[in-house]
């Protein structure tokens, strides 16, 4: 029996077994939402305009909708995709409907991130390698305001769970600056690291637990309420060395990607020294995850591990990007390898999740933006999974 039949005899079972009431609705619907995303592939359906005429550098689809796909090149210019939005041909072509080219205020360096406003889509912010971070009105298309940081900027993190409005940068200053939102101007530096800042990230969990990574081989940990913020700097060895002490490290080389699970109980790191860690955040402690020896990671850019969103009863699955133009796709507890995503001409440079869909959209070097979906039999089942869990409740 092929392995196609064999996986159709498997989904068939599953309902069956659902119908029979022998599965709960919870435990069913999380099944069919596993399935779906171990079964993502490069989708031939569907297409992204090619607009940027240098490399894709970051990307990101806002929450409130999943709708609308912001991307950010080297060639410094900033379009919006409508994902909902295309001409019905053999194939789907989802083309650009707004762009910054042309606008006086635009960036004047290649884009190293972008993010929508994580509680509203009329406001978005970018940040540069021309030393700026600049936040902009969506529906007018201009610049609301701008911080200079006189120092070439490699990220910038929003929160998507705090109220304080700041904005956390990494760049060639070892200092990781603040900008609020609301005043328009910074408030504070935290200093600590001894090289240039490549990641940040915002913990979902604590709005005032801030996660940074550096060419310095550190992790820290920040409470941006204190004045002495650094809590401790992660160790990879496990040492009972004090928590800031100048040995411990997170990776052997280079740091430069951060993401926390969803319910922010643990925080994954990468490196140049090829590694992924994965760290429990309530010990501080390296879980001692073996990801294998498939990761390439070399270029001095942020790159993100993509961690799919938390589903009730199912595991996480983590998605890094590979210098060889693959994106690897591990068991996050486990550190297995689920499989090798290929199909892209290029490097890929960054990932964003589309929420209800299962869909992954991945950056390139090429100039290309892809899309990654389960394979279109798992279609109806997904609709039939939400349509039982609906219908049905663990009481039946």
């Amino acid at each position: 029996m092929s392995t196609t039949n064999q996986r159709h005899l498997r989904r068939q079972n599953l309902f069956v077994e659902r119908e029979l009431g022998l599965v709960k609705a919870n435990t069913f619907q999380a099944q069919i939402i596993n399935r779906r995303i171990q079964n993502i592939t490069l989708d031939p359906a569907v297409s992204i305009q090619r607009e940027h005429v240098g490399a894709v550098n970051t990307i990101d689809i806002e929450e409130a909708e999943g709708r609308y796909l912001l991307s950010g090149g080297g060639d410094g210019n900033i379009y919006i995709y409508d994902l909902e939005e295309s001409e019905q041909e053999d194939r789907r072509i989802i083309k650009s409907f707004a762009s910054l080219n042309g606008n006086y205020n635009r960036h004047k360096g290649g884009i190293s991130r972008v993010h929508w406003y994580p509680f509203d889509n009329g406001m978005f912010t970018t940040s540069s390698y021309d030393s700026t971070i600049k936040v902009w009105d969506t529906n007018a298309m201009e610049m609301a305001c701008s911080f200079d940081l006189e120092n070439k900027v490699y990220s910038h993190a929003l929160s998507s769970k705090a109220t304080h409005g700041l904005v956390a940068t990494a760049s060639a200053d070892p200092r990781i600056r603040l900008c609020d939102l609301k005043s328009g101007a910074f408030t504070h530096s935290l200093p600590g690291h001894r090289g240039t800042v490549l990641a940040v990230e915002w913990s979902p969990r604590h709005e005032f637990l801030l996660a940074s990574g550096s060419t310095d081989s550190t992790v820290r940990l920040w409470d941006i309420r204190k004045s002495s913020a650094c809590l401790c700097s992660l160790d990879f060895h496990n040492s009972n060395s004090p928590p800031l002490a100048e040995t411990n490290v997170a990776h052997s080389r280079t740091v430069n990607g951060l993401s926390f699970t969803p319910d922010g109980l643990y925080l994954i790191t990468t490196g140049h020294d090829d590694k992924m860690r994965l760290w429990n955040l309530h010990s501080g402690q390296n879980t001692l995850t073996n990801y294998g020896t498939m990761i390439r990671n070399q270029y001095v850019n942020t790159l993100t591990p993509l961690i799919s969103p938390l589903f009730s009863g199912s595991s996480y699955s983590v998605f890094h990007p590979s210098d060889d133009r693959t994106i690897l796709m591990f068991d996050l507890l486990s550190g297995a390898l689920v499989k090798r995503m290929r199909g892209a001409y290029g490097r890929c440079t960054d990932l964003a999740w589309r929420p209800r869909t299962e869909e992954i959209y991945s950056a390139g070097n090429d100039h290309d933006i892809l899309v990654w979906g389960p394979e279109k039999t798992d279609r109806d089942e997904a609709l039939r999974a939400i349509a039982d869990t609906d219908t049905w409740s663990d009481s039946d």
